[in-house]
């Protein structure tokens, strides 16, 4: 990365933005719309003292000591795209240029120059104009991103044949007459040589290769390998692809989320964490460990310095030293479980999940803090196939970026050998650790669990196997489930839906709206667990949490109504017949009856991006030709005086 000699600061008013949207959907490598103009969000090693913290699992499972989040010092931004033009004079050129037109002017007339970088607003200095910026940007596979080659393609693409690249290009950018739309209307013409050409045939795909091995002069449009959000340059063999610059594919954010469990969410565990003497073993352990070759060395090395330091723990933190060593052992410890090394790594990491979910792992004996759970008598709700359920009144979320895509996303947890992901680690340097930018959020849920094998038997007797088979290949050969292989089944199905299905209910009754409530899905076997259930929470950025509302909803007198409105409302669709008989709707046709009147959510309540859904799972189609697992349960609805409760009798 190219040092930066200067920080400029802006107006905190016209450039704000949440700390959430930093991190993530405007994440590094991201651009955002400012009210004067757009900025690109700058690589974590320019912003300005971050905070740290931490979650000892997700940064074990990334290989990194800490995480990163912005403080209230802001972060940093670039400027891109860098051409702008006037909308009076439709003076077409890069930014630099407009500074140096404007910072003369200002010499010329001996005027104060309080912004001669136009950070606050770019304008022009003849007529006083807000400058815009260009709509359109080029973008490779490889996450490279850069301005249209605007001076290129004017030549290049010029109404009365190709010309060479002139020395002094000066372009203007105009728009048709009302007569002519579309991308033939809009027209750049460079004054220097008279080439003019529209914008016709910049978005096709191919275009860029096409027009470099056809060009007679040798024009180049190959990609240019840059990333802008740290100011570095790669060679890039790719040819680019024309986006508008607010498109979704320029920019995917590669997120991975994690619950904080026991014993990683004890209060002592949090008090090692903020510790001062934690940052300086972390430091000393990271620095060293580089120098043995075999894990059994490094071992031996990091049970040195722990001992060594110890007491530094102890003076600082007043707690058992005991205790504080077995934390510390595990927080560094290098050793895997090898009876599970061969199991998928998601599965695995959701299981320790699921035992802290359902109750098998105990927060009561590590004094936790940050993950409260309390367990109900899931016999006395009186709902069918439910095995277990807990309310969780306080969880501790970590959400982490790791990297974006462009054009396609990914779901590689590193920067694969095709380069698609690309890394926003942070760099380890003498003075810094190696780090991901990430937002921590408290929040509350409810979890229930499922009879596995009640599920089970039920749909291997019913004709349901086909269906999810087919809906499991559409996935697996689809755009996502080439690099997120899954295995669908019925059960898989039915838990998705049902998910869904409680989300919307809930949202009507629990005052959070449905794109501020989550699922988080358990289903497969791993760590020992075979798991079947489904977590739905929800987070705020506050340090309190949120405020009760989803967790008052999973109390007996509420959530039976809950459970039976969800079914109710899920047995009839206002697009039915044809969501009900659908063979496949949706991205991908990845759904079978599940459509935005019924069964879609919001993308950021879904794991799996709005796929994998069937009513006909849950309470079967329309003309009950196919029954589903609660259809039973649909036709035996009692209405009670109050029409505000519906009650489901097994």
């Amino acid at each position: 990365m190219t040092e930066i000699k200067t920080r400029r600061k802006m107006d905190e008013i016209t450039h704000s933005v949440r700390r959430s949207q930093a991190v993530l959907q405007y994440g590094i490598g991201a651009m955002i719309d400012f009210p004067s103009q757009v900025l690109m969000t700058a690589t974590s090693e320019l912003w300005e003292n971050p905070d740290i913290i931490h979650d000892e699992r997700l940064e074990k499972l990334l290989g990194v000591s800490e995480f990163i989040t912005p403080s209230d010092y802001g972060i940093s931004f670039v400027r891109f795209p860098r051409w702008y033009f006037c909308p009076k004079c439709r003076k077409f050129k890069p930014i630099e240029e407009w500074q140096k037109e404007y910072k003369a002017k200002s010499a010329r007339k001996n005027t104060a120059d309080n912004d001669p970088y136009m950070i606050g607003k770019p304008v022009c200095s003849e007529d006083r104009q807000e400058l815009v910026p260009a709509r359109i940007v080029t973008v490779c596979k490889h996450g490279h991103i850069d301005d249209f080659p605007w001076v290129k393609w004017v030549h290049r693409k010029n109404r009365f044949g190709e010309k060479e690249v002139c020395s002094h290009p000066q372009l203007l950018f105009k728009t048709g007459s009302s007569a002519t739309s579309g991308l033939e209307g809009v027209e750049v013409e460079c004054t220097n040589c008279g080439a003019k050409a529209s914008l016709f045939g910049a978005f096709n795909k191919d275009t860029f290769e096409v027009e470099t091995k056809d060009s007679k002069f040798g024009t180049d449009f190959h990609c240019t390998g840059r990333h802008p959000w740290k100011n570095e340059k790669s060679i890039c063999s790719e040819y680019p692809q024309t986006k508008q610059r607010g498109a979704s594919s320029v920019y995917f954010p590669r997120i991975i989320s994690s619950l904080v469990i026991p014993p990683y969410s004890g209060l002592l565990n949090d008090k090692i964490e903020k510790s001062d003497a934690l940052r300086k073993l972390s430091d000393i352990i990271g620095d060293g460990i580089d120098d043995f070759c075999c894990d059994k060395d490094k071992e031996e090395f990091i049970l040195k310095k722990i001992d060594k330091y110890i007491d530094e723990f102890v003076k600082e933190i007043c707690e058992n030293k005991e205790a504080i060593f077995s934390i510390l052992r595990r927080k560094f410890s290098l050793s895997e479980n090898t009876e599970n090394k061969d199991q998928d790594k998601e599965l695995l990491y959701k299981s320790e999940e699921y035992k802290a979910l359902t109750g098998v792992i105990s927060g009561e004996s590590f004094g936790e803090d940050e993950f409260k759970r309390e367990s109900v008598d899931s016999d006395a709700y009186g709902l069918r196939c439910i095995k277990s359920i807990a309310l969780i009144h306080k969880v501790k979320e970590v959400t982490a970026l790791i990297g974006f895509s462009r054009i396609q996303p990914t779901n590689d947890i590193d920067e694969s050998s095709e380069g698609v992901l690309v890394s926003v680690k942070r760099k380890k340097t003498s003075t810094v650790r190696a780090a991901y930018p990430a937002t921590m959020s408290r929040g509350e849920g409810i979890f229930i669990e499922f009879y596995k094998d009640e599920l089970e038997k039920f749909f291997n007797a019913e004709p349901f196997n086909g269906r999810a088979k087919q809906l499991s290949d559409r996935y697996n050969n689809s755009f996502y489930g080439k690099n997120r292989k899954l295995n669908v089944d019925s059960v898989f199905l039915f838990l998705h839906t049902m998910s869904h299905l409680l989300i919307k209910e809930l949202s009507f009754s629990c005052g959070y709206p449905t794109a501020s409530i989550r699922e988080r899905l358990y289903y497969g076997e791993a760590g020992g667990e075979n798991m079947c259930g489904v977590f739905i929470y929800t987070t705020g950025g506050d340090s309190e949490g949120t405020l009760g509302g989803l967790v008052r909803q999973g109390q007996i007198d509420c959530l039976p109504r809950v459970f039976s409105h969800a079914i109710e409302s899920a047995k009839f669709c206002a697009n039915d017949p044809v969501c009900s008989f659908s063979e496949g709707q949706g991205m991908d046709a990845l759904n079978y009856a599940a459509c935005h009147t019924c069964a879609l959510l919001p993308e950021t309540c879904c794991e799996f991006s709005n796929t994998l859904l069937d009513r006909v799972v849950v309470v079967g189609n329309m003309d009950d030709s196919v029954k589903g697992y609660y259809s039973d349960f649909v036709n035996k609805i009692e209405k009670p005086l109050n029409n505000n409760e519906r009650v489901y009798y097994s």
